[in-house]
């Protein structure tokens, strides 16, 4: 998603400060005036009893079978999600429903209740910040209004974006219809966010598949490390002041290695992007990369994919992260902390006068990431179901 501060974003969080929930009491009232198919009663509906059937995950990917990036090895997030359930519940347990690009969501709608009914459904999985085959469109609230009242499974909503206000709206907008919805965030809980006292899933990593590990460790087995430090993502400004600052310090940074050409702005480094598994070699290329946790356009910390990334591609992570990677990798051993770009040189010093702890913590970090990437996505979910009294995974 790239959307970007402006005058209303900012007079609105200002309004929002003194009249909280002023944004999204005018955020409903259009959206239940422009679309009324999607207003919910008051209080929402009440959770069916749940017909006990064995569980059968129902996968919306934004980009399915009918995408060329559904296979592993590309980074699709939700075929990543679909194989690596195959792997711990058993084919039969996991579908997909693939839609086409531009389908029009009165269709994939349609198909969607008739698929739940076909194949006994008791989890939809899906990607709730816009609609599947259509980035632009958001009709989930149409579709879950619609769900809730005759359906007694589980939404699982994942969120990339939910530090944008609207992206934060449109969900607690889901999660208000019936507490049957349950939130997946990839950076950062979302605990009482939506519905108070409500816990929902997150931070979790990407899913990354068996078969996409397998082609991870292929792809970097011969690649010898040439840098000593690497950045490799976006170049938002606020990263390339960093990476400005650390070169004054005599770091020596490879910004994105993984590119034959120069990446260091935001506008050429979102372009021309190389594969997933390039993009993994150049990671593998530096012995340490540097994880910069701050979003995109704010001060709050984010768990950033990079973390699992890094890890499998077996190069030692240096995060400025004080909550987040702890919960996955040890600190100080699968990993190493910084609190700011001024401690980061002594930091990445420190770490290179200590080359046996340094590779011993790359292979465990390694290793570890192998299996959380397999597991965590749906160990995490599933967690939070049993607490939640939700019907359960297995």
């Amino acid at each position: 998603m790239s959307e970007s501060p402006s005058w209303r974003g900012k007079l609105g969080k200002a309004a929002e400060r003194i009249f909280p929930g002023l944004e999204d009491r005018a955020f409903n009232r259009a959206r239940n005036a422009s679309t009324p198919a999607s207003r919910a009663p008051r209080g929402g509906y009440a959770p069916l009893a749940f017909r006990e059937r064995p569980p059968h995950i129902v996968v919306v990917p934004q980009e399915g079978p009918q995408f060329e990036s559904w296979r592993p090895g590309t980074r699709n997030f939700y075929y990543e999600a679909y194989q690596t359930a195959r792997e711990l519940f058993g084919e039969h347990s996991v579908s997909v429903l693939d839609v086409a690009r531009g389908e029009h969501s009165d269709v994939w709608q349609r198909r969607l209740r008739d698929h739940l009914h076909d194949s006994g459904a008791t989890h939809i999985v899906t990607h709730i910040e816009h609609d599947p085959g259509s980035p632009e469109e958001w009709t989930w609230d149409t579709a879950w209004n619609s769900l809730a009242s005759e359906w007694d499974g589980v939404l699982l909503g994942v969120m990339f974006d939910s530090a944008f206000s609207l992206v934060t709206m449109k969900s607690r907008r889901i999660a208000r219809m019936s507490p049957n919805f349950v939130a997946v965030d990839i950076c950062t809980s979302l605990d009482s966010v939506f519905v108070q006292g409500r816990n929902e899933v997150g931070p979790v990593t990407m899913p990354v598949s068996h078969q996409s590990s397998a082609m991870v460790l292929e792809r970097i087995k011969n690649v010898v490390p040439s840098h000593d430090v690497s950045f490799v993502g976006v170049m938002y400004p606020y990263r390339m002041e960093l990476v400005q600052q650390l070169r004054a310090a005599g770091v020596d940074v490879a910004v994105n290695p993984h590119r034959l050409d120069s990446a260091e702005d935001p506008s050429s480094s979102r372009q021309a992007q190389p594969s997933w598994l390039d993009y993994m070699a150049g990671i593998a290329s530096s012995r340490m990369t540097i994880n910069f946790s701050r979003f995109s356009v704010g001060d709050a910390e984010q768990l950033k994919t990079r973390v699992i990334e890094a890890t499998l591609a077996g190069t030692f992570l240096l995060t400025d992260d004080r909550n987040s990677t702890r919960l996955f990798f040890a600190p100080e051993v699968e990993y190493g902390y910084f609190e700011d770009v001024h401690q980061l040189p002594r930091v990445i010093e420190s770490w290179k006068s200590q080359e046996g702890r340094l590779d011993q913590g790359k292979q465990a970090a390694q290793r570890k990431a192998v299996e959380i990437g397999a597991l965590d996505f749906w160990t995490r979910i599933g967690q939070r179901l049993n607490s939640r009294r939700l019907p359960r995974l297995e």
